[in-house]
């Protein structure tokens, strides 16, 4: 299978560079014009075939900021195209690694642009399925949504670590085991979901990773109400939030979780309650009239109530009802 890229951020850099590992040797060339024999639907299925991995070739980049595009080819030792049909025409598949807004768009743009006869379309989408680019076009394709769970921080260096990424898969079933074999047999896993679960997948993703940046900045400031400054608070949280997350992964939430909640202190969650109240009437005056005064102790109710799910299911002879009182109780 020939993978040409259309958009050369974060997601585009990584991907490429985990698999070109057998892609050409091109070393970011220029290739603005027709190079080798046109590919149409009909070899490409011929190709790729409907049982087994086959080969995998990184093409290379298209990208309306070349300059991106070059650097992504020279990082991944493949291609950059200045045309993106002929970027369209060398490839099987084409992943339309673009922002979430954009994809209909450049889906629409190529279908207008080049022939799309035959291809396989891909998008990288948490939350938006296949529908999103079949919906656009009206070539005869085959269109899949191919989302790594992990974090792209940074287009050159998100590639470290990506050996833990999980790859999740939606789309034309033609083509879907295909796919399922290039990251299984590169050591990922793997899982085929329906459209219809991709939102609802895409917010579990959300809670694991963006979320947590908001409650790490919480407990930061909190931190910081106690007296730390900025640095010396992250540096004091962050061997205890590196501990638990791996011991999450590793062993489960359930092992993992300890604190008040699971070992039904009330008392400690009443004095953080309180306290968290008096911070509330403190910044009351600062806050604009669109925020919550009193969204600190709610954030901790929600989240103690969400962490009780979590105890009971570690201490199941223990009971939780006293605590499940404190928390439901009106201030």
């Amino acid at each position: 299978m020939r993978i040409g890229f259309i958009g050369a951020g974060r997601v585009g850099c990584t991907l490429g560079k985990f698999l070109s590992a057998v892609g050409c040797q091109s070393s970011g060339r220029s290739v603005c014009e027709s190079v080798d024999e046109g590919m149409t639907g009909d070899k490409t299925a011929d190709r790729v075939g409907n049982d087994g991995l086959g080969n995998v070739e990184v093409v290379g980049y298209y990208s309306r900021n070349p300059v991106h595009a070059k650097e992504a080819a020279e990082f991944t030792d493949t291609l950059y195209f200045e045309d993106a049909c002929e970027l369209v025409r060398r490839s099987d598949a084409v992943f339309l690694t673009v922002s979430d807004t954009a994809i209909a768009d450049v889906a629409r743009w190529l279908d207008e642009t080049c022939d799309l006869t035959g291809k396989i379309i891909c998008h990288t989408s948490g939350a938006m399925s296949s529908s999103v680019i079949t919906d656009s076009v009206s070539s005869d394709i085959y269109s899949y949504s191919i989302h790594p769970i992990y974090a792209f921080s940074d287009r050159f260096t998100a590639i470290d670590g990506f050996d833990k990424a999980y790859i999740t898969l939606e789309g034309d079933e033609r083509y879907i085991d295909v796919f399922k074999d290039i990251f299984t047999s590169r050591g990922l896993g793997c899982t085929v979901i329906g459209a219809d679960s991709k939102v609802i997948y895409h917010a579990a993703a959300v809670y694991a990773s963006n979320f947590v940046c908001g409650l790490y900045g919480t407990a930061v400031g909190l931190m910081m109400e106690a007296g730390f400054d900025e640095a010396a608070a992250r540096k004091a949280l962050s061997g205890l939030f590196l501990a638990n997350t791996e011991g999450i992964a590793e062993h489960g939430e359930v092992a993992q979780l300890t604190g008040p909640v699971e070992r039904g202190d009330t008392v400690t969650v009443k004095k953080h309650l309180a306290e968290l109240s008096k911070l509330e009437e403190r910044r009351a005056g600062e806050l604009r009239n669109t925020e919550d005064p009193d969204s600190m102790t709610t954030l901790y109710r929600l989240l103690a109530l969400e962490t009780l799910k979590v105890a009971e299911k570690k201490n199941k002879d223990r009971s939780y009802s006293d605590m499940e009182s404190l928390l439901k109780e009106d201030d």
